[in-house]
């Protein structure tokens, strides 16, 4: 049985109800459901239904830092035009893909659908309702690899993709992991690793930053100056997870 996921939208005198069977998913897998149609009190035509997939990211300007910025990540067409009746009901199923790059609902980070419908002389009417979107499998290989060291998830962010980069237009945010060594041998020897996962289809690019705990020889301003930090480039896909740990460990180690 379908659970209702969207409440009722009032479209003049016509309800609409989009329904779904589980709001838990992974990057990419399709969103199936159905959409109770009633009409009114009169006659209405209705444009189409669509529904956006939204998410939240981090922008900072200057010293304010807003957490709660709206993401656009895909819109849907569900229905062609049509025709509700006076007190006619229609029951349309729909389906759409998440979009692969659905960041997960992890820290800071929350997923919602929006409902909608385009009305004729009608303001729009929509409906926001979270869903829990678990990491990338190529992403979450990337956190057992991690955690596999002692290396604990802290903090999860979306935020800006840097310029540098030269990856906003394709990517106009990237979640950021940020880890903490809380266990293993690398306590003692890093302050944190961060990653930023650029997911494709059928792979990752991972940008990550090893930040290493100071040692005695290390110059005074070398913190100052992030010399104790490195940045540095993984890419993997399917066929590379069963070595992800010894890459990830490799990395690490020729960073320190």
């Amino acid at each position: 049985m379908f659970k209702k996921l969207f409440h009722s939208i009032g479209i003049g005198s016509a309800q609409v109800d989009a329904k779904i069977d589980t709001e838990d998913f992974k990057p990419g897998e399709t969103v199936e459901g159905v959409l109770d149609i009633e009409g009114g009190n009169s006659e209405q035509r209705i444009d189409q239904v669509y529904v956006t997939v939204a998410t939240n990211y981090t922008s900072e300007i200057g010293d304010n830092e807003d957490d709660n910025v709206r993401h656009v990540l895909g819109r849907f067409k569900l229905t062609d035009e049509f025709v509700i009746q006076e007190g006619e009901k229609k029951s349309i199923p729909f389906s759409f893909q998440l979009p692969v790059r659905t960041p997960a609902t992890l820290g800071k980070t929350r997923v919602w659908l929006e409902t909608g419908m385009d009305i004729k002389k009608a303001l729009d009417p929509r409906d926001k309702d979270h869903i829990h979107v678990d990491p990338h499998p190529l992403v979450d290989a990337f956190l057992d690899a991690a955690d596999s060291f002692g290396l604990k998830l802290k903090e999860v962010e979306c935020e800006f993709t840097p310029l540098s980069f030269g990856l906003r237009k394709e990517f106009p945010i990237v979640q950021e992991f940020e880890f903490k060594p809380e266990e293993g041998k690398y306590k003692r020897k890093l302050d944190e690793l961060e990653a930023l996962f650029f997911v494709y289809e059928s792979e990752v690019v991972a940008v990550i930053e090893v930040d290493r705990k100071m040692r005695n020889e290390d110059h005074p301003l070398a913190e100052i100056f992030d010399l104790d930090e490195s940045n540095v480039v993984l890419r993997y896909g399917f066929d590379d997870v069963d070595d992800l740990p010894e890459k990830l460990e490799a990395l690490i180690e020729k960073n320190l």
